[in-house]
C-alpha cells in the first residue's frame, strides 16, 4: 500500500505534536528543584568542569547552546564531543545546500512528468489489459459509479503479480537441424499471424508492412501491478521512459556529488585540526608517552598449550604438563645456545653441512659457506642454512640468563632498539581471582552503605529502626564462612555481616594482590614507557619483529578504558575469536531480515485493515508511523549485542570496543534497515521474475525504488522529529529516577547516584547518523522531499545533542575524534550507492545515456576515496615526528623553567605517574574509603544497639557543587592563551571531559636517577624503572 501525501501529512503532523509536547516539558522540568539534577548534572557534579548557566524561561536555553563556541564544548565534554557535533553540523549544512539544488530544479520536473497521472487514471493502458490477444486475464472492472466507493484493491502480492499460463508442449521432439519449432498447448487458442490481425483491425497499408513477421507468446513475462499514490508524483515514478527530462538528473546528480565531495574535504580537515589538537595537547607520561606491547614471547600465558589447558587437556595430570612446558622451554634454549655457540666458533670445512649432495666436494662446499658468513651473518656448520631470528627462543633465553624475569627481558628487548629514552616497563598480570575478589568487595561495600542510607532515611522521618537480616550460606565463602556460619542457611543481622564479610575481603584482596605479581600469572603483555614522545612515536608506528605473532606494539590506550582481562590473549586467540563473531555478525543480520521482512508486509498486506484505511488517521498510522516505528525497537538490542561481540573477539579498549560498534552497527543497517527493506519491498512481487531472470535485479530495484523512497523519508522523519526530542526527556530514565528518588534513596549520597556520571557511547548514535547521510543521499533526486527532511534531521539533533553533551552526558571514553574515519567511509559508502541507485533507475527508464553518464561517477569515487585515505588518514593515527620533537623540547624547558621552583618538588616523575595510571584497579585498595565505610556502619550499629548519633542523622546541606550552580554564569575563558585550567593540578588528558581547554605547553618534571628509582618502585615483574 503506498503512502499518501495525505497519511505523509498527518504522520508529520503527529509527530510535531510530539516534539511540542516534549519541548515544553523539559523547558519546564529543566528548571524545576526536582529534576534540575537529572537534566543537568554535570551543573552540580563536583570535579568536573561546569558548563555555563543557562537562562531561564521557556525555550530561552535554545538559542544559548546553539551558539555556544567549540572551546566550551572542549572544555566541558571533549574532543570526541565536539567533533561529533562537527559531523551533525556536516549533514546540516550539506543538505541544506543538495535540498536547494533538488527543490529548485529536480522537484518542479518531477512533479510536471505526468506518468502517475497517466497510470492512475488508466491502469491498464500499459499492461496486459491493453493487449486485446491476451486470454488468460479478466478486464478491469467498470469505474465505480459517482459518489459510491470503488471497492479496495488486493494488497496480496499473489493477486498482484500477473503471469502468463504455461503455452508450450515441451515434449515435443528436436526440430529439423538449423531450425527451431513450437507446439502450443491443446487450451491455447491458435494466434492470428500479425498480417491477419492488423488487417481485421487497421488498414491494408498498415498491414502490408507485417505480412513477413512473426509472434509467439513470451512464457516468462510477468507483470506487477503497482499502487500509486499523489505522492508518487514527486519522485523519478513520475517520468516517462526516453524522457529527455532524465538528463537533469543525471547532470543533478554530478552536481550533488561535487558538493558531498567539497563538504566531506572540508570536514576531513576539520576532523585532522581536532585530532592533532587532542594529540598535542595530552600531558607528559601516560599515554604520551607509553605504547602496549601485546603476544611478549617467553611467557606461557595465552599459547595453544595454556588455554588449551582449561579444555580439553584438563584432565591431563597436573605434573605431566608442567614437565612437557618445561622441557620444551629447555630445548628451545639448548638449541638457541648451540646454534649460537657454532656461530662464534666460525664456519669451517669440519663443521659446514654439503650443499651440493652426497658427492660435491667438501672443501668447496665449506669454501662457499665460509665465503656467504659475514660477522653480522653466520651460516649454521650442521645444516648449512641460515636461519630467522626465532622470538621464542631468543626471549626463553634471556629470560633464563636474567633468572626468570621477563619485565627485564623486555626491558632489554627495547632498550637495544631505544637506549636511553626507555623510561619503565610495566607488565601485565592475570588478575582472574583478584577481579572476583573486588567484585564482591564492591558489591558488599555498595550493599551495606545502602542499608545505612535507609537506616538514616527511615530515622529522618521519625519511623522506627527495625534491623534488618540476611540469609547466608557458609559454603559459597570458604573456610571463614564455614567455620562463622556453618554450612546450613543462617539468617543474621545484615549489618554486622557486611562489616564482617568486608573485613575478610580485605585480607583476602591483599594476599591474592601478591599472588596475581607471581611470574606464573604474568600476561604476554606489558607498557612501556619513554622519556620522550618521539621514541612513543616511533614504537607505536614500526615493525618491531618479522615474526608477527609477536611484540605487536600500539599506542597505549586510556589507563581508564583499558578492558584488562583481554590483554592476555595472543594474536592466535584474537584472530579466531575475531572470525567467530563475524560470522555471528553475518548470522545476525540474516536472522533480522524477518522482522525487516514483517515490516515491509505492514505496507503491502493491510488489507485486512480495510476499514481502518478508511480513517485516513488510522492509515497514516499504520503505513507512515509504524513501520519505522517497528524497524527502531527491533534496532535497540543491536548495539548491546555487538558490544558483547567485540569484547569477546578481544579488543583491549573501551574505545576500541564502541568505534568497532560504529563500524559494525552501520553495516548492520546497510544490510537489514536500507538493503534489507529496499529487497523486501522490492522482491515480495517480483521472486519469480528474479529466479527466472537473475540478471534483472537491476531493473527490479530501479522500478520499485521511488516509492522506497517514500517510505524512507517517512523513517528519517520518526528519527528527526520524536526521536531526536525524546533524547532529551529520556522518559524511562526520568521515570526510573523519580521512582528511586521517592521510595528507595534516603540520603544525599545515595540521590547523588542516581544522576550522577550519566555515562554515553557513540556506537549507538553514530551509525544512524550515517546511515541518515547513506539514505538522504541516495534517494535525494528520485525523491526530493528526503532531503530537507535529512536537514530538519541533522539540525534537531545538533541542538539535542550539543546540550546532552555539554550538559548531561560524560563520554565513556576519549579517543580524540578517531571515530571520524569510519564517518568518513561511510559516507563514502552512502555515495557509491547513490550512483548505483541512479545508474539502474536511470537504465531502467531507458536512457543509456545518462546512466552512462552517472556510472562515470564510480571512478571518482574510487579517486576521491584514495585522495582521502593518503592524505588524512596517517596524522589521525599518531603525530608527526616533527611535532614530536617539538613537543619533548617545550616540556624539556618547561621542566627546567619549573625545577627553579617550589612547584618542582609537587609534580610526578613519568614512572611515578604510569605506575599509578597503568596499573589493574584491583590493585588500588583504597584503605581510607574502607576505613570510612567501616567507621559509618559502626556507628550505625551503635545506634542500633541503643545509641545515639545525632551527627549521623543530620541533614546534610546543599553540595558546593550545587550552590555554585546557582551562580551566574562562568567568566569567560582566554582560550587562545590555551593555559586554562580546570583545577589547580588537572590530572586528566587535556581534551577531554571534565579536564581543562587543552593546552601544548604541559609542565613535565625529568624522571629521577636510575638508582632512586629503583629504591622506590616495587619489586618482582610489576613496573620496572629502566636503569640509566
Amino acid at each position: 500500500m503506498a503512502v499518501s501525501g495525505t497519511s505523509l501529512a498527518i504522520t508529520v503532523g503527529i509527530y510535531v505534536i510530539v516534539l511540542v509536547v516534549v519541548f515544553l516539558c523539559f523547558s519546564l522540568w529543566r528548571e524545576r528543584k526536582f529534576t534540575r539534577k537529572f537534566f543537568a548534572p554535570k551543573r552540580y557534579t563536583p570535579g568536573v568542569a561546569q558548563p555555563p548557566k543557562l537562562r531561564t524561561g521557556l525555550g530561552a536555553w535554545v538559542p544559548q547552546v546553539l551558539w555556544m563556541g567549540e572551546a566550551e564544548v572542549i572544555r566541558c565534554a571533549g574532543i570526541d564531543a565536539a567533533l561529533y557535533l562537527k559531523i551533525l553540523r556536516m549533514g546540516f549544512e550539506l543538505f541544506a545546500a543538495i535540498s536547494l539544488i533538488v527543490l529548485i530544479i529536480i522537484l518542479p520536473i518531477n512533479c510536471t512528468g505526468g506518468e502517475v497521472d497517466k497510470l492512475m487514471s488508466n491502469p491498464g493502458s500499459t499492461g496486459l489489459e491493453s493487449n486485446p490477444l491476451v486470454y488468460w486475464i479478466s478486464p478491469p472492472p467498470p469505474p465505480a459509479p459517482p459518489g459510491t466507493k470503488a471497492p479496495p484493491s488486493s494488497d496480496t502480492p499473489a493477486d498482484n503479480v500477473v503471469k502468463p499460463p504455461d503455452f508450450y508442449n515441451n515434449t515435443v521432439g528436436d526440430a529439423p537441424p538449423g531450425m527451431e519449432w513450437w507446439n502450443y498447448n491443446s487450451d491455447v487458442p491458435p494466434l492470428p499471424t500479425p498480417y491477419d490481425y492488423f488487417l481485421s483491425n487497421t488498414n491494408a497499408s498498415f498491414a502490408e508492412q507485417f505480412r513477413t513477421y512473426g509472434w509467439k507468446w513470451d512464457a516468462s513475462y510477468q507483470e506487477t501491478k503497482y499502487t500509486f499514490s499523489n505522492l508518487d508524483k514527486t519522485t523519478i515514478a513520475n517520468i516517462s521512459s526516453h524522457s529527455a527530462r532524465l538528463w537533469a538528473h543525471a547532470i543533478i546528480t554530478w552536481l550533488v556529488t561535487f558538493v558531498c565531495y567539497r563538504w566531506l574535504w572540508k570536514y576531513n580537515k576539520e576532523a585532522l585540526r581536532l585530532r592533532i589538537f587532542y594529540l598535542l595537547n595530552q600531558p607528559a607520561g601516560a599515554e604520551s608517552n607509553t605504547v602496549l606491547v601485546q603476544d611478549i614471547p617467553g611467557i606461557a600465558y595465552g599459547t595453544i598449550l595454556n588455554r588449551a589447558d582449561g579444555t580439553l587437556l584438563k584432565f591431563v595430570p597436573k605434573g605431566l604438563k608442567e614437565k612437557a612446558a618445561k622441557e620444551a622451554a629447555l630445548l628451545a634454549a639448548r638449541t638457541k645456545s648451540s646454534v649460537a655457540s657454532a656461530a662464534k666458533k666460525g664456519v669451517t670445512a669440519t663443521h659446514v653441512s654439503k650443499f651440493a649432495g652426497p658427492d660435491a666436494d667438501a672443501a668447496e662446499n665449506a669454501a662457499a659457506a665460509a665465503a656467504l658468513s659475514t660477522g653480522m651473518m653466520q651460516i649454521d656448520a650442521k645444516t648449512g642454512r641460515w636461519e630467522m631470528r626465532n622470538e621464542w627462543v631468543a626471549a626463553v633465553e634471556q629470560i633464563l640468563d636474567l633468572g626468570g624475569d621477563v619485565g627485564a627481558m623486555v626491558e632489554q628487548e627495547f632498550r637495544k632498539i631505544f637506549g636511553e629514552d626507555l623510561s619503565s616497563v610495566h607488565m601485565c598480570h592475570n588478575t582472574g581471582k583478584l577481579d572476583a575478589l573486588t567484585a564482591e568487595y564492591e558489591k558488599i561495600k555498595l550493599a551495606m552503605t545502602d542499608l545505612v542510607d535507609n537506616y538514616i532515611s527511615l530515622k529522618r522521618r521519625g519511623k522506627e529502626l527495625k534491623i534488618k537480616k540476611v540469609t547466608v550460606l557458609g559454603v559459597r565463602m570458604g573456610d571463614w564462612g564455614k567455620e562463622k556460619y556453618g554450612m546450613k542457611p543462617k539468617k543474621v543481622e545484615a549489618l554486622e555481616f557486611y562489616r564482617d564479610r568486608l573485613t575478610e575481603l580485605r585480607r583476602l584482596i591483599m594476599e591474592e594482590q601478591q599472588n596475581a605479581k607471581a611470574p606464573d600469572n604474568l600476561y604476554p603483555a606489558a607498557f612501556v614507557t619513554f622519556k620522550r614522545r618521539t621514541s612513543q612515536v616511533v614504537a607505536s608506528r614500526t615493525l618491531l619483529s618479522e615474526d608477527m605473532s609477536t611484540w605487536r606494539c600500539q599506542a597505549a590506550p586510556r589507563a581508564e578504558e583499558l578492558i584488562w582481562k583481554n590483554l592476555g590473549w595472543r594474536i592466535w586467540e584474537r584472530s579466531g575469536r575475531t572470525i567467530a563473531m563475524w560470522a555471528l555478525f553475518w548470522a545476525m543480520c540474516a536472522f533480522f531480515m524477518i522482522p525487516v521482512t514483517a515490516v515491509q508486509g505492514l505496507l503491502t498486506m493491510n488489507s485486512f485493515l480495510g476499514f481502518v484505511n478508511s480513517i485516513p488517521i488510522a492509515g497514516a498510522i499504520i503505513t507512515g508511523v509504524l513501520p519505522g516505528l517497528a524497524l527502531k525497537i527491533f534496532l535497540i538490542l543491536v548495539p548491546i549485542i555487538l558490544t558483547i561481540m567485540n569484547k569477546f573477539a578481544g579488543m583491549v579498549s573501551i574505545s576500541q570496543v564502541d568505534l568497532g560498534v560504529v563500524y559494525k552497527y552501520f553495516i548492520f543497517q546497510v544490510i537489514t534497515v536500507f538493503l534489507g527493506s529496499f529487497i523486501a519491498g522490492t522482491f515480495a512481487n517480483q521472486l519469480d521474475q528474479f529466479i527466472s531472470d537473475p540478471s534483472s535485479i537491476l531493473t527490479i530495484f530501479g522500478t520499485s525504488a521511488p516509492q522506497t523512497a517514500i517510505f524512507f523519508t517517512t523513517y528519517l522523519l520518526l528519527a528527526a522529529l520524536p526521536q531526536a526530542s525524546m533524547q532529551l526527556l529520556r522518559i524511562v530514565p526520568l521515570i526510573i529516577f523519580w521512582i528511586k528518588t521517592k521510595f528507595l534513596a534516603g540520603t544525599e549520597r545515595a540521590k547523588a547516584r542516581l544522576w550522577q556520571d550519566q555515562t554515553m557511547a557513540y556506537g549507538t548514535v553514530i551509525p544512524n547518523d550515517t546511515i541518515c547521510f547513506l539514505l538522504a543521499t541516495v534517494f535525494c533526486t528520485i525523491c526530493p522531499i528526503i532531503a530537507p527532511v535529512a536537514v530538519v534531521y541533522f539540525a534537531h539533533n545538533y541542538i539535542v545533542w550539543k546540550y546532552q553533551h555539554v550538559y548531561v552526558y560524560r563520554g565513556a571514553y576519549q579517543s580524540g575524534g578517531l571515530a571520524w574515519l569510519r564517518v568518513f567511509d561511510q559516507c563514502m559508502t552512502g555515495l557509491v550507492f547513490f550512483h548505483l541507485m541512479m545508474t539502474a533507475i536511470l537504465g531502467i527508464k531507458k536512457a543509456p545515456g545518462p546512466a552512462i553518464v552517472c556510472a562515470i561517477l564510480w571512478l571518482f569515487d574510487a579517486a576521491f576515496w584514495v585522495s582521502v585515505h593518503k592524505r588524512f588518514y596517517r596524522p589521525h593515527e599518531c603525530l608527526s615526528l616533527i611535532s614530536a620533537a617539538e613537543m619533548d623540547s617545550k616540556e624539556v624547558s618547561v621542566a627546567q623553567a619549573a625545577a627553579a621552583g617550589a612547584a618542582a618538588g609537587k609534580a610526578l616523575s613519568v614512572d611515578e605517574e604510569v605506575n599509578q595510571r597503568y596499573l589493574s584497579p584491583s590493585f588500588k585498595f583504597d584503605e581510607e574509603e574502607h576505613e570510612a565505610a567501616l567507621s559509618e556502619a559502626g556507628r550505625m550499629a551503635a545506634v542500633l544497639a541503643g545509641g545515639e548519633d545525632d551527627k549521623l542523622f543530620a541533614e546534610s546541606p546543599e553540595s558546593e557543587a550545587d550552590q555554585s550552580a546557582d551562580q551566574s554564569a562562568h567568566d569567560a575563558h582566554d582560550i587562545e592563551a590555551g593555559i586554562v585550567r580546570n583545577a589547580e593540578n588537572d590530572p586528566a588528558p587535556a581534551g577531554s571531559a571534565g579536564s581543562a581547554v587543552p593546552r601544548v605547553e604541559v609542565a613535565r618534571v625529568e624522571a629521577a636517577p636510575a638508582s632512586s628509582q629503583a629504591d622506590a618502585a616495587p619489586t618482582g615483574n610489576g613496573v620496572r624503572p629502566a636503569n640509566a
